[in-house]
């Protein structure tokens, strides 16, 4: 039989309830939001599985609690699982995240000492966790999309440029190189398409209606599946060494259109080279073709799908289980 899966999440919504809720569909495993107050006397079982991001769990991103619950909890399961959304935050010394890092760490090296086997999204963050506990179970995987792994990639695509994710994420693209995106989209003749919760800058979400950008405004994952899989082009803000972390990159992927990364800093990071996989700023568009970028995207997604995030849990539960004794 199949080890059977508890799956704990920080309260609220985000990317880190959405992977957890389209993980624990395979695992049969619905999220439970944990909090310092919930009750977890009932739980036990084969694995207990722990979606972590400190800042989901405690706003300083210093859920020292946390520790203390996983350490008297795991007790009651034959295994231990984290999922390492994130780790921990960075900043100048005049940023509060400069001051918390060390706890942070603390938090996450307690958590990782604790665990049976675990899961990451970046290749830097496993090499920080590797560099603290070698002979442990582990998977790096890129995040999946959200929104829909469509099997079939339509070649036929409009001339549309996706911007999409929430308020922030979009205002960032909107507001790069102070609008590099509107003059890109009217010199190739594309119409840009806004998904998401509406902006909270309202001279922006002006700027948009004036350059008659189309504003959906939040859809439902299908109703985003469907645009993803006509558009061209998807564009994204975002630093591409924390890129395999972006459920939003991971959806342009999935989607097979072309992702446009907007940095400042195009090294090679988690598999994504630029202009092979993603097209570095709005100036490289016009040495390269959607199509065959759009179709590398998928085919540095496809090793990170869904399925394949399942599998790796259920193998390394499977693999501690047998390292133990206990049957899989």
């Amino acid at each position: 039989m199949r080890a059977s899966f508890t799956s704990l999440v920080p309260p609220g919504f985000g990317g880190v309830r959405d992977y957890a809720t389209l993980v624990g569909n395979s695992l049969h495993a619905p999220p439970l939001e944990m909090t310092r107050a919930t009750d977890v006397s009932a739980l036990s079982g084969d694995c207990l599985l722990l979606h972590f991001s400190g800042y989901g769990f405690q706003k300083r991103g210093i859920p020292l609690w946390l520790v203390e619950h996983m350490r008297t909890l795991r007790t009651r399961f034959k295994s231990f699982g984290v999922v390492f959304h994130e780790l921990y935050a960075s900043s100048p010394p005049w940023g509060s995240a400069f001051w918390l890092a060390g706890w942070q760490k603390r938090i996450a090296r307690e958590l990782l000492d604790l665990s049976d086997f675990w899961l990451t999204n970046r290749e830097e963050s496993g090499r920080w966790l590797l560099a603290r506990r070698e002979a442990t179970p582990h998977r790096v995987l890129p995040v999946f999309s959200n929104v829909g792994e469509p099997t079939l990639i339509e070649a036929d695509r409009a001339p549309h440029m996706v911007v999409f994710g929430g308020p922030g994420v979009r205002a960032n693209v909107y507001l790069w190189a102070g609008g590099e995106v509107f003059d890109c989209a009217r010199r190739r003749g594309l119409v840009i398409h806004d998904k998401g919760p509406p902006l909270q800058d309202a001279a922006l979400a002006e700027r948009l209606v004036q350059k008659k950008a189309v504003v959906h405004g939040k859809l439902a994952a299908p109703e985003v599946s469907r645009a993803l899989s006509r558009a061209s082009y998807g564009a994204l803000s975002y630093p591409v060494d924390y890129a395999s972390k972006s459920g939003v990159l991971a959806a342009y992927s999935a989607h097979g259109l072309c992702p446009i990364l907007l940095w400042n800093d195009y090294r090679p990071h988690d598999g994504l080279v630029a202009n092979v996989n993603y097209v570095a700023g709005f100036a490289a568009l016009d040495a390269t073709d959607a199509w065959t970028i759009g179709q590398e995207a998928r085919r540095w997604y496809e090793p990170h799908c869904v399925d394949a995030h399942v599998d790796a849990l259920r193998q390394m539960s499977n693999e501690v289980r047998r390292s133990t004794g206990i049957a899989s």
